[in-house]
């Protein structure tokens, strides 16, 4: 835990009252490890604890089972190597059959699974095992260990040691003349692990996208074999589904008849329902996708940058508030030095806008920011059942005359969002509308608890305002670049973000956490271009990273329609001046100096020169036994940046991809251990 600090020297920024700037921490984001493994399940301190413990002390359960899958037959069989693991063997190789038999009429359910566990070619890379742990803090995990060379030597699927005791003496209860589907039942919180983590590549190129993509069929699956149809608007469990709930209802502490209302999982099962009739699986794919992501985006933790995350200032803290009536909550007055309200624009901005707001069911609890376009503020969403209870709510911040910089209009922004919502890495927008009150627009957007990497790596207020619109239709890369340059020296009156101080990442970044920062930013770029659709105002100060290490495209206000390559252009131009501050910032021991980033852009050979004579970071050859060297990460530095500043990414999107794929190996090669973790 970083140490309070003093921020005394900071009051001549403040133009009102100095707000109190002690520091609120959330203990769940103390731990600290260099792994940089995302996890959707368990507790920080739960998995660093686990992965801080040697490769072979995690295996302490007797269990160890060999799998062999017969691609050609479509089969799974598990080998056990002592008296548990060949009664467990067992189980697991019944509990395959009885899926197929379950799904015999369900052909496109079968091809689903089959694809999951046949198709994934890592599953022959290297010898497959199922071992068992305690503690784990998941219920199952997939691990890789690799040679020197990055070659997989051995892939284990790891349960939980009290998931399988638990099971198996319900198993031992039931006695031998126990049904089919009541075996299903039992089995199916073991058995769906192992599904999940055989449909798991061992190289997973974007973790997050490859996890919704992963659980969407896993939970395509769950449906057909464990729910007959709908009742009364939820779904309707047959007898192994009642077991898995029972199943549930214990393990998360919840009654059986709250699950559909309190359980996260069985949540968004439900509102996967469209599922039980077989044939929508792929008619409504994407719509899928969007729900689970909601769901994914709830668990999601990257261990290693959580770290680091700064805690909240005391300052910023949300309003506490009392539940009056079922939808009515009371909350203390605004003021200025608390709920992030930080001098008399924002408590005028805030009296402004609250009871419009009110009106339509949402009770403002803090000022989250605000940007060139609008206030943000985290608001309590009171009547609407179909998003978060929490909720951000963005809000013109119109000056007098600057009616041109108001955020985007209701049908713009819900175009965009709904282009969008196949991209994991980009905020989601719920709803839009006016408050016609005070002819102000408004956008809900998920909430993202956290702050923007301009802050968390202090180069707020040296970027290019948000002031940046797309003209309707491109037409010369000369105008873009002229329309580029304009724009990057529009920092002045970017004072007022600094005046707006926040914390920076409490400890500085490893090699590992930078690249993974660099490698999210990459995947939000390519994902945003893949579903047509340009940025405009790429920048370090667009990005926001949650505490609980999560990256999110935030200010949908610029992006727009992709029709030619010259529309991504722009991105690719701020992208190199965002990587450049970004690297200056962290890469070099010129984070704590003033390194310019004037004349590096263009200047190749002054770029090398100054990224080698400040590395922070010694010799990689040394440090990784020559799987990664100093030089080759540097290069790849310069190549990205001088391609995206040339604009040729925009024009060959296969080699940027390449560019993101080398990247994803370097990191690989820092520690010779990849995890795809639940």
């Amino acid at each position: 835990m970083s140490p309070i600090l003093d921020f005394s020297n900071l009051k001549e920024f403040f133009r009102d009252s100095v707000p109190d700037f002690t520091l609120v921490r959330d203990p769940t984001h103390r731990g600290k490890t260099t792994h940089t493994t995302t996890v959707f399940s368990g507790e920080p301190e739960e998995w660093i604890s686990y992965l801080k413990t040697p490769w072979n002390e995690r295996r302490n359960h007797p269990l160890k089972l060999d799998v062999e899958l017969d691609k050609k037959n479509r089969k799974v069989k598990f080998h056990g190597q002592n008296e548990i693991s060949r009664l467990w063997a067992g189980y697991l190789t019944e509990g395959t059959v009885l899926i197929r038999k379950f799904l015999a009429d369900s052909p496109i359910t079968t091809q689903v699974l089959e694809e999951l566990i046949f198709e994934n070619e890592t599953n022959f890379s290297s010898q497959l095992h199922v071992h068992a742990t305690h503690p784990l803090p998941s219920m199952g995990t997939r691990e890789v260990r690799f040679d020197d060379q990055l070659n997989p030597i051995e892939t284990d699927i790891v349960l939980r040691a009290e998931t399988l005791k638990s099971v198996e003496q319900r198993l031992k209860s039931e006695g031998k003349n126990i049904s089919d589907i009541r075996k299903l039942g039992i089995l199916w919180p073991v058995i769906r692990r192992i599904i999940s983590q055989l449909g798991y590549s061992s190289y997973p190129r974007d973790r997050f996208r490859d996890r919704i993509v992963l659980t969407t069929k896993v939970s395509f699956i769950t449906i057909q074999l464990l729910f007959d149809g709908k009742e009364k608007g939820k779904l309707k469990p047959n007898e192994a589904g009642d077991i898995y709930m029972d199943f549930v209802s214990e393990r998360e502490e919840i009654k059986k008849k709250h699950l559909y209302l309190r359980s996260n999982y069985f949540r968004m099962l439900n509102d996967l329902s469209f599922l039980t009739k077989e044939k929508n699986y792929q008619s409504f794919w994407d719509v899928s996708q969007v729900v689970v992501r909601d769901y994914l985006d709830q668990q999601y933790l990257r261990i290693s940058l959580a770290g680091v995350m700064p805690g909240m200032m005391e300052w910023t803290a949300p309003m506490d508030f009392t539940w009056v009536k079922k939808k009515k909550v009371e909350t203390p007055s605004p003021q200025k030095g608390k709920y992030g309200i930080l001098d008399q624009e924002d408590y005028n901005a805030w009296r402004k806008v609250h009871p419009q707001l009110n009106d339509i069911g949402f009770v403002l609890l803090r000022q989250l920011g605000m940007g060139q376009f609008g206030r943000v503020y985290e608001a309590l969403n009171l009547k609407n059942s179909s998003i978060p209870e929490r909720v951000a709510i963005k809000v013109d911040r119109i000056r007098k005359g600057k009616k041109q910089e108001a955020i985007q209009a209701v049908d713009t922004i819900m175009d965009i969002s709904r282009g969008l919502s196949q991209c994991p890495h980009v905020i989601r927008i719920y709803d839009a509308g006016k408050l016609k009150q005070i002819d102000s627009t408004y956008h809900i957007l998920q909430l993202v608890d956290g702050d923007t990497l301009d802050n968390l790596i202090g180069v707020t207020g040296t970027e290019h305002a948000s002031v940046y619109r797309p003209p309707i239709l491109r037409t010369s890369v000369q105008d873009l670049k002229r329309e580029y340059l304009r724009v990057i020296k529009s920092t002045e009156g970017e004072q007022w973000r600094r005046e707006r101080m926040s914390l920076p990442f409490s400890d500085p970044l490893t090699l590992s956490q930078s690249l993974d920062v660099i490698t999210s930013t990459l995947l939000w770029l390519e994902e945003v271009h893949g579903l047509n659709y340009a940025i405009n105002d790429l920048k370090n100060g667009n990005l926001m990273i949650s505490r609980n290490g999560q990256l999110k495209g935030i200010d949908l206000d610029t992006y727009s329609p992709v029709f030619t390559p010259l529309d991504k252009l722009p991105d690719f131009f701020f992208l190199a001046i965002t990587v450049l501050l970004f690297v200056l910032k962290v890469l070099t021991i010129g984070h704590d100096e003033e390194i310019k980033a004037s004349g590096l852009l263009s200047d190749m050979n002054a770029l090398h020169k100054t990224l080698l004579d400040n590395w922070r970071f010694g010799d990689l050859a040394t440090l990784t036994n020559g799987r990664v060297e100093t030089e080759e990460v540097i290069h790849w530095i310069m190549d990205l940046i001088n391609n995206s500043r040339n604009g040729s990414y925009a024009h060959d999107p296969e080699s940027f991809t390449n560019a993101i794929d080398k990247l994803i190996h370097f990191k690989r090669g820092l520690v010779n251990e990849e995890m795809v973790l639940d």
